[in-house]
């Protein structure tokens, strides 16, 4: 099976126009906002349905895996042999459950790109003769990983806690504790947060909703449906990082209504490029219910793409891997939702993406002295400086997964990852304040306001430390 983001060229090359913006329906307008979906968007899912491919929005039930038709005769314990037959051996690699069909697909209209799965190269063939003229085939073979934490040592050994701070430790320079005493918490701002996911029962989130959606490993395919549940985390990266944004004891923005993706999983703390689309559509769909639709909106992306092609990833498909999560981060603005990234872990002189996209507020990572990390990313393409700002991320106090027996757990970890959700909490308290603002405005107001810091002999800082004011 092999699988490609179709996006079309235009979506890619240019900017959106204006006009309605909403589902295939078109049901939805919202203010500040440009049309996502390009003329060329559509004739994918018609394309790919007219040869034999099957849409993941229609789940039902799973077929028969191809070559293994029912015969009905009977195998071990009474179940038919191609059942015996189709159940993977403890061990063997994780594979989508493929139907007779030619292959799968997904439209997502928000993001104007369809996701499509091949089951033959025969499929992939006559797909490429309808549609390669006006659409990129971007093979979904680049993984995206969370780019930490890395070890807090560089100011003292890692602390767990199981208990919360009794106040909260944002610096006075930060303005929060200025925000949090004006009445400025956050209320009335959706933060998205794609990510391992969320505790949504540790003591950190559980007094609010959190809307959460798991999208699995194949999440095109109309037989591995995404889910939406209650908020859980197999790792803790998600959990700290949305307590750093919004945690209720610890966040800088308490008071946000929290959307998170889980899109990463703690095995292997990487994750696909469909994956990610998957996830970025179901925020927008999120955002652009007829309640949220003038609602105020940011996303932190904690993850990135490796800073060079992986082994066996030629350089043309990292390109356009590349290009289609820029056009995705350019689909968010077009919404008027605010896009923020860690600029990476790997040090100075090195300019990962999506930080390294103008449409992205790349963040790096200070101490509370205000001083660079050693780890924090940093660097120029082009004209392009990375970061833009600086966020706390050393030893930051947040919430972790949970003991067996329900007690909360809380752990100091330091990475970009956690420096990013900290200034994606300053934009939600500036978005409360003024929630007019576009997206582009508040970015120019954190970039503005922040307390310029010391040249460093090494690192890049942008236009410094990211604070309310």
């Amino acid at each position: 099976m092999k699988s490609f983001l179709l996006v079309p060229k235009e979506s890619i090359e240019t900017q959106a126009r204006p006009g309605v913006r909403g589902t295939a329906q078109g049901e939805r307008v919202l203010s500040r906002s440009t049309a996502l979906r390009f003329s060329a968007a559509q004739k994918a899912p018609d394309a790919l349905t007219a040869l034999g491919l099957r849409s993941a929005t229609l789940p039902g039930v799973k077929p028969e895996v191809s070559g293994q038709a029912q015969r009905g005769r009977k195998g071990a314990r009474g179940r038919k042999a191609s059942d015996v037959d189709a159940t993977p051996m403890p061990g063997a690699p994780v594979t989508e459950q493929a139907g007779t069909e030619a292959g799968s697909y997904r439209f997502m209209p928000l993001i104007g790109a369809t996701m499509a799965h091949f089951y033959s190269q025969d499929a992939e063939k006559a797909a490429r003769g309808e549609l390669a003229e006006e659409f990129e085939f971007i093979p979904d073979v680049v993984p995206l990983s969370f780019p930490g934490p890395v070890s807090a040592g560089q100011t003292g050994p890692r602390n767990r806690g199981m208990s919360s701070l009794a106040q909260r430790e944002w610096p006075d320079e930060s303005g929060v504790p200025l925000a949090h005493a004006q009445g400025i918490r956050g209320a009335g701002v959706m933060l998205g947060i794609l990510d391992t996911g969320v505790d949504a029962d540790h003591p950190e989130h559980a007094s609010k909703t959190i809307q959460f959606r798991y999208v699995s490993l194949f999440p095109n395919s109309p037989h591995n449906p995404a889910r939406d549940v209650r908020g859980f985390d197999p790792d803790g990266h998600g959990t700290h990082v949305c307590g750093i944004a919004a945690g209720v004891h610890h966040g800088v923005a308490p008071e946000v209504d929290l959307y998170a993706a889980s899109v990463i999983e703690s095995e292997t703390i990487r994750t696909s490029l469909g994956r990610v689309a998957a996830g970025m559509e179901w925020l927008l769909h999120q955002f652009s219910r007829p309640e949220n639709a003038s609602r105020p909106a940011v996303v932190n992306l904690s993850l990135g793409f490796p800073l060079q092609p992986p082994p066996g990833i030629s350089e043309a498909d990292y390109l356009l891997n590349q290009r289609a999560l820029q056009a995705m981060l350019r689909r968010l603005l077009d919404s008027n939702i605010l896009p923020i990234v860690a600029a990476g872990n790997s040090g100075p002189d090195t300019v990962g993406y999506p930080a390294a996209f103008p449409e992205a507020l790349a963040v790096g990572a200070v101490d509370f002295e205000r001083n660079v990390a050693t780890f924090s990313a940093s660097g120029s393409v082009g004209r392009r400086v990375v970061p833009d700002v600086m966020g706390y991320g050393v030893n930051v106090y947040s919430s972790t997964e949970r003991r067996c027996n329900n007690q909360a757990f809380y752990e100091r970890m330091s990475g970009t990852s956690m420096a990013a959700p900290y200034v994606a909490g300053i934009a939600a308290l500036y978005r409360c304040r003024a929630p007019d603002l576009t997206a582009l405005e508040v970015r120019d107001l954190i970039l503005a306001n922040a307390i310029k810091l010391p040249r460093s002999a090494n690192h890049r800082t942008g236009k410094g430390l990211a604070v309310f004011r």
